[in-house]
């Protein structure tokens, strides 16, 4: 049983004796620590803090006191809730109380319907409404309050945000580039900031804005160039109305604006000479490829880019009190250093950072901040799930929690409940078809802006790993597809980073072609020629990988010589059949697994292909492990548990999950991956080891 602080009863509750009937209420599970009366929005209110009993802090995922507000009024209104907003922003409250909800004790009449209402169109903070004369009736029912909270707080979704957030109340991590990026807005300095949709860039900037507001040392003016009363505008027009906002927030109407385009950096760089206080001026122009020469709506900005952006650099040369930051997809607008021949006046002026995925820490922070307010326990394993499934980005990280939240709730299962990986694993392939379309939102505007590089990451998706390994050459694709955190590369292995975005996109190119699988098949009539030139680019390449292996420092495949039959490998046709396929798979075990055995075995090195050989050159071995457990499935009447199972994965992965039955072509398609698999694995040694 909770109490009530001797302060509050010798303080507030002197004041407002009749409080204390509803107030007893909440003795079963807190403690009533601190209150007053305060005054905002020409309203009165009742101020609490409670503190959660460790039960109630188990239950609730609640470790700080919670803000408790009585409003004495029949009838709520949004100042209501500005009236919460300020009282949890201001002294004592600000960092001792619960940020995430508050309790609202109301005369209304169904409070909660009209906060929930409410709620459904403001990124509100979660408050949980209890009308007064309920609470009066509920003495005798010691779990009357905390079911309550429950009933509210575990039936609302706060995962399910999608717009950009205005307010601290869901931002979490990117610490220390916010950090950053402050400090470079008060030193004057200009900053970039790319990266994929949905990448949380739009609610970093709308933090930076707000803390350099509150820090009143900058003043910042923010522009959405997606929007078409700023991409519409022309390069003059567009300057006329910063210096119009800038006027408005500093000097006021006192000034003069030139008649000659000519002197309008000029005005601008003395709007900032004459700021008050010496204030510095951030301008914050979001999705700047709009307003760029790369611009795929306006071509208006293909002549409008250059004398824009240098009346900008100019005006900042000028003053040195003006700072712009940049946030877009890609940074190719700051790389560039010279567009139609003319120098680019924002090459080499904008140092710029990538916004990825969250870390696997900030993903766990997330969770269990936001779980736990709903009545979710995520064991700290999913966020290393969430980090290898969709590369931590935000929100695919917040809709497939979503998800989760959804199933337990249909489930009808009792809450607080614990979240573990096995809950993940059985609902994976409906979770991710429910992030399907947001995916394509992810990579929107890297398709339409880069085509190049989205076409780079397409081949890798595709499983053509090696056509993406001779195009990664080109660092402005690797680079910015690892920035990006679409490509993460292991050992010098390249990989999806996103699977789920990975899926999409390879489906779209599928669809695009007309096929249904991810695979592409070749044709009946090109696959005599395909398969001929395939195995010899297979046989060169196994040439290369063993010249490295015998000149330099790394295990020798085959030992000093070639491997033996490469003939009857050179001579391998399609595979029509089920004997077809067997003969393939015999000849690329004899010639390839099992002359690397017997050297291993030559050398008194009963491991050398398990260990040895997976050890030095782990795609490859995987490539040839596929190959020698299909041979043994089609050559053995049963296999032991343990092959069965790696077999059955190897053919998930080959036929897309799909009943070898219901193939069309199933021996060429197997013998096809087979030969992509050995192709796109030799290559990614040969990258890894420098040729």
């Amino acid at each position: 049983m909770g109490s009530i602080h001797e302060d509050v009863k010798s303080g507030h509750l002197t004041r407002h004796p009749e409080e204390l009937d509803w107030l007893k209420c909440f003795q079963n599970g807190f403690d009533v620590t601190w209150a007053n009366e305060r005054r905002a929005y020409g309203s009165r209110s009742s101020v609490y803090f409670i503190k959660p009993e460790p039960s109630t802090e188990e239950t609730f995922g609640v470790d700080k006191e919670i803000l408790l507000i009585y409003s004495p009024y029949d009838k709520l209104e949004a100042r209501t809730f500005l009236s919460i907003e300020q009282f949890i922003n201001d002294d004592p409250a600000r960092g001792r109380v619960e940020r995430l909800f508050v309790i609202l004790v109301s005369d209304a009449k169904n409070p909660e319907k009209w906060v929930t209402e409410y709620a459904s169109t403001n990124e509100a903070r979660m408050v949980v409404a209890i009308n007064k004369d309920d609470l009066k009736n509920s003495t005798g029912n010691a779990w009357f309050v905390r079911s309550k909270i429950a009933s509210q707080l575990f039936s609302r979704d706060l995962f399910d945000y999608r717009l950009p957030l205005e307010k601290d109340i869901y931002f979490f991590g990117r610490t220390a580039l916010l950090q950053s990026f402050t400090d470079s807005a008060r030193r004057g300095e200009n900053r970039g900031l790319f990266g994929l949709r949905k990448t949380g860039k739009t609610s970093f900037l709308y933090k930076l804005r707000r803390d350099l507001q509150e820090q009143g040392e900058v003043e910042v003016l923010f522009y959405d160039c997606k929007s078409p009363s700023i991409r519409q505008r022309s390069w003059v027009e567009l300057l006329q109305k910063i210096i119009f906002d800038l006027a408005a927030v500093g000097v006021g109407d006192n000034f003069i604006v030139p008649k000659d385009n000519r002197f309008l950096s000029e005005t601008l760089a003395d709007l900032i000479k004459n700021m008050p206080g010496q204030k510095r001026v951030a301008i914050i122009f979001d999705e700047v490829e709009y307003i760029s020469h790369f611009s795929k709506t306006d071509n208006h900005w293909k002549r409008d880019y250059l004398p824009f952006w240098q009346s900008i650099w100019a005006a900042q040369s000028e003053t040195r009190k003006l700072s712009t930051i940049l946030a877009g997809v890609n940074p190719k607008l700051v790389e560039v250093d010279k567009i139609d021949g003319i120098q680019n006046p924002l090459f080499g002026i904008v140092p710029y950072n990538y916004l990825s995925g969250l870390s696997v820490d900030e993903v766990r922070r997330m969770l269990n901040v936001l779980g736990r307010r709903m009545g979710l326990k995520f064991v700290p394993e999913i966020a290393t799930t969430f980090d290898k499934e969709y590369g931590g980005h935000p929100l695919l990280c917040r809709l497939a929690a979503s998800f989760t939240y959804r199933q337990v709730r249909e489930g009808k299962k009792n809450f607080p409940i614990k979240v573990d990986i096995s809950d993940l694993s059985d609902l994976k392939i409906e979770r991710d078809g429910s992030l399907v379309f947001y995916c394509g939102h992810v990579v929107s505007e890297l398709r339409d802006f880069y085509p190049d590089e989205y076409q780079v990451f397409e081949l890798l998706a595709c499983g053509r790993t090696a056509d993406y390994i001779e195009f990664s050459y080109l660092p402005e694709y690797s680079d910015h597809l690892n920035s990006y955190g679409l490509v993460k590369t292991t050992s010098g292995i390249p990989t999806v980073a996103i699977e789920v975005v990975g899926t999409y996109v390879a489906m779209e190119a599928a669809r695009r072609e007309g096929r249904k699988t991810i695979q592409k098949l070749i044709d009946a009539s090109e696959r005599t020629k395909w398969i001929s030139v395939r195995l010899q680019d297979i046989d060169f390449a196994l040439d290369d990988l063993h010249r490295l292996g015998t000149s330099g420092n790394l295990p020798t495949l085959f030992g000093p010589n070639k491997y033996p039959e490469s003939h009857k490998f050179m001579a391998l046709k399609p595979a029509q059949n089920q004997g077809d396929l067997q003969l393939f798979l015999n000849v690329c075990n004899r010639c390839l697994v099992e002359s690397i055995e017997a050297y291993g075995k030559s050398i008194a090195n009963k491991n050398y292909f398990w260990e040895t050989i997976r050890t030095a050159y782990p795609s490859l071995h995987q490539s040839l492990h596929r190959i020698k457990v299909y041979r043994h499935n089609e050559f053995h009447i049963e296999l032991n548990e343990a092959v069965d199972a790696v077999y059955r994965d190897f053919l998930r992965q080959d036929l897309e999950g799909r009943n070898p039955t219901s193939v069309h072509d199933v021996w060429f398609t197997l013998q096809q991956a087979v030969l992509d698999s050995l192709w796109n694995a030799l290559q990614i040694e040969l990258s890894r080891y420098g040729r």
